[in-house]
């Protein structure tokens, strides 16, 4: 336990330094680093890793931790603060557990980030234990602390006759005076009401980040926390349902799939390989708007129903068994259908409309039911694997993923691309509005490229003048913890722009957002 308050001090120190006071930046994955080779050290000490794989986790938490420097998108930034302790409290779990059961994982990731604060008496009494009984290791020294005293008393009773010889010599020369003069104000800078308010927030600060993380600890390596004395209990997952009923079930359910699946090869499919087929009058882009998300969550529940009905513990015959894995099957190929159905109506949608975050997190979401059906039909044919083990690795895996695309980027470069390649100067229409408020300097070189090509002078103007108020914003100067990656380009591409701010003397610009909002066309 020693070795772990010496490392939770180091931490708390380390996380005063590296956040207070401090915007995200490369301070995050600074601090990420020493914190999973901390977990990891401290499981090993203890002898409480059985399952040495789930330590890969510290993997993708480094590379999420990255992003804070890498990119500037504010959805992730946020999300990430939440995931990025999910994800050690994840790793601490499966690291410590035979089998890794969905039933156990919310439970406990919730003792383990909230609940180690139950703890809280116990670890204060173990770091109080602790430096007791260094104090015993070191009374051969008391003769050593005894001096250390003395010669503090010492100073102490020479600061009345040192202030009267210095004032005495301050007075005598005025260069010495000035010296002096200086330090002194130096000195009653140091103690003045802001520096010292600052000093006590940091020091609470460093003591709560402390307290917190010996608490972690108590709760993980002590045998009678509560989390240890739930990891010994063995939760069995039983569902005992009647075969004949799970299979009427799911053969009610695949009809209805197989209806929709019949109605999506007639009418997408075939608008995507020849669109002639199609009434003239059918209005293809409202059509996709109606059920991208509605299919996502169907998909879900697919998803949910073949993993109940399999967990089906009731003894059936082998001609129902088989049935019930046929039609399971079958479901998760209706689940395919439905997936790549949402995501071709997402496509059409977004060609007609153009790209969002909310769009792009869409097809990101669709990707992975997709990539998840491999192992869902694998589990159906043999239930060994352990499907949600595969399940959060290709979770954890594509959020990865879709946190280094870059995504307001991605929609900066594919909405700015749109507007110039549109033929009818009139007809022309991008919605800056939304790159302007939802967009991060991720975005900033596109933006640039809209600048330099656009011909509406309006345009050209809100554009220019988004970029100084953002040039003005970056040129600020930062500490290091803050350094970004994403800033560091923007600040780059816009200082060769040389931009100067725009009045608007020729346009109302309240008439121009009026009317381009009743050009626009849907949005979701």
């Amino acid at each position: 336990m020693k070795k772990a308050i010496y490392w939770s001090l180091f931490l708390s120190i380390l996380h005063s330094i590296l956040f207070y006071g401090q915007d995200f930046g490369i301070s995050v994955v600074l601090f990420s680093i020493p914190v999973v080779l901390f977990i990891i050290q401290i499981l090993k000490d203890n002898e409480k890793i059985k399952n040495s794989k789930a330590l890969y986790l510290g993997i993708p938490i480094i590379l999420l931790s990255s992003t804070y420097f890498i990119f500037n998108n504010e959805f992730f930034n946020a999300l990430n603060i939440i995931m990025i302790p999910v994800l050690l409290a994840i790793m601490v779990i499966w690291a410590t557990t035979d089998s890794l059961k969905i039933k156990l994982l919310l439970g406990r990731t919730f003792n383990i980030i909230i609940g180690s604060l139950e703890f809280l008496p116990n670890a204060l009494k173990e770091v109080k234990t602790n430096i007791k009984s260094r104090k015993e290791k070191e009374e051969p020294e008391q003769s050593k602390s005894k001096m250390i005293k003395q010669i503090g008393i010492g100073i102490l009773c020479s600061l009345p006759i040192l202030l009267i010889i210095l004032g005495l010599l301050v007075s005598a020369d005025g260069i010495f005076a000035k010296i002096f003069g200086d330090i002194f104000d130096k000195i009653m800078y140091i103690f003045s009401s802001e520096i010292i308010v600052s000093i006590i927030f940091r020091i609470i600060v460093i003591a709560v980040v402390f307290t917190y993380i010996i608490c972690v600890v108590y709760n993980l390596i002590n045998k009678n926390s509560a989390y240890n004395i739930e990891l010994s209990k063995d939760i069995k997952e039983r569902i005992n349902i009647e075969g004949i009923i799970v299979n009427t079930v799911l053969t009610v359910i695949n009809i209805i799939y197989l209806i929709f699946s019949v109605v999506q090869i007639l009418y997408v499919y075939t608008y995507i390989f020849d669109e002639t087929k199609i009434a003239y009058n059918f209005n293809f882009a409202n059509y996709a708007r109606q059920g991208f998300f509605q299919l996502m969550i169907v998909s879900i529940i697919n998803f949910v129903i073949i993993i109940t009905t399999n967990l089906n513990k009731k003894e059936m015959t082998q001609n129902v068994s088989r049935y019930t894995k046929l039609m399971n099957i079958l479901m998760a190929v209706f689940t395919l259908i439905i997936a790549l159905s949402a995501f071709l109506r997402m496509n059409l949608y977004q060609r007609e409309y153009g790209y969002t975050f909310l769009r792009i997190m869409v097809y990101f979401i669709l990707i992975t039911e997709i990539i998840m059906i491999i192992p869902t039909i694998i589990y159906i044919l043999k239930q060994k694997i352990q499907i949600y083990k595969w399940y959060l690795i290709i979770g954890i895996l594509m959020y990865v993923v879709v946190n280094f695309t870059n995504v307001d980027y991605i929609i900066a470069k594919n909405n700015v691309k749109r507007y110039l390649e549109q033929t009818d100067e009139k007809q022309k229409e991008i919605d800056f509005t939304y790159l302007k408020y939802n967009t991060s300097t991720d975005a900033i070189p596109e933006l640039v490229e809209l600048l330099n090509n656009t011909k509406d002078e309006n345009l050209k103007r809100k554009v220019n003048n988004y970029l100084y108020d953002e040039y003005s914003d970056l040129k600020e100067k930062r500490n290091i913890q803050e350094f970004n990656i994403s800033k560091q380009r923007a600040t780059k591409v816009l200082e060769k722009l040389n931009l100067e701010y725009q009045s608007n003397t020729k346009y109302d610009s309240d008439n121009y957002r009026s009317t381009y909002n009743k050009k626009r066309k849907g949005t979701i």
